[in-house]
């Protein structure tokens, strides 16, 4: 459950509320990623979870979910000790195909090497597990070109055509400083489930990053 409000630096009002369910039965992706004897992460991430509510800004007001267009949320939990410079791509989103609902859960950087992946797709609640590596084209300096994320093996080939670009940077000192470039979009091409399902995807939300770090 998640409610909020604020005044912005114009003076301008805002406030949302709304609400991300847990279907019955509806599955996560949970791994461990162990770099060493020292650092290791816990990540679950829980995406096409359904969402209902509304928000306001000002004088306008947009409702999601219910009776109206349907819409999604992602639950990204992690616990664990990390190296203290680090760079990761992560990518998700979740729409309906057809009479199907699917999720999107893509990983890559921060894993290569360890023998695990952060990678899976949801169909109707039920994750298909993908153990290989993705790979990621895409240009840090030009965000807002489409992002290819895709399966060597050809269950997943997917591109994220961007709308926005979420950036942010902070620079404290050498050893302590972010930057990451979030951009959110539409996904279109074909995912195959484990049992050999193929969907076509054409236009589900979502999102694509790179974040690098130093802690």
């Amino acid at each position: 459950h998640f409610r909020g409000s604020w005044i912005d630096a114009e003076g301008v009002t805002g406030a949302f509320h709304f609400d991300v369910s847990k279907p019955r039965g509806h599955e996560s992706l949970n791994v461990v990623i162990p770099w060493d004897d020292d650092t290791f992460t816990f990540t679950s991430k829980q995406h096409a979870r359904p969402a209902v509510g509304w928000l306001e800004s000002g004088d306008h007001r947009f409702d999601f979910g219910g009776s109206h267009a349907p819409a999604w949320g992602v639950l990204d939990v992690g616990r664990g000790r990390w190296p203290a410079v680090m760079m990761w791509n992560w990518g998700g989103g979740a729409g309906t195909v057809g009479t199907h609902v699917v999720g999107l859960q893509f990983g890559a950087k921060w894993t290569e090497g360890s023998g695990f992946t952060e990678n899976c797709l949801i169909v109707d609640g039920v994750v298909s597990k993908i153990g290989r590596e993705l790979v990621w084209e895409y240009d840090w300096d030009n965000p807002m070109a489409p992002w290819h994320i895709y399966d060597l093996d050809g269950q997943i080939d997917v591109t994220l055509r961007p709308r926005f670009d979420k950036y942010t940077h902070v620079d404290i000192s050498e050893e302590l400083g972010s930057e990451v470039h979030q951009v959110f979009g539409e996904f279109v091409g074909t995912v195959t489930t484990d049992g050999g399902f193929s969907l076509p995807i054409d236009k589900v939300y979502g999102f694509a990053e790179e974040a690098r770090q130093r802690w």
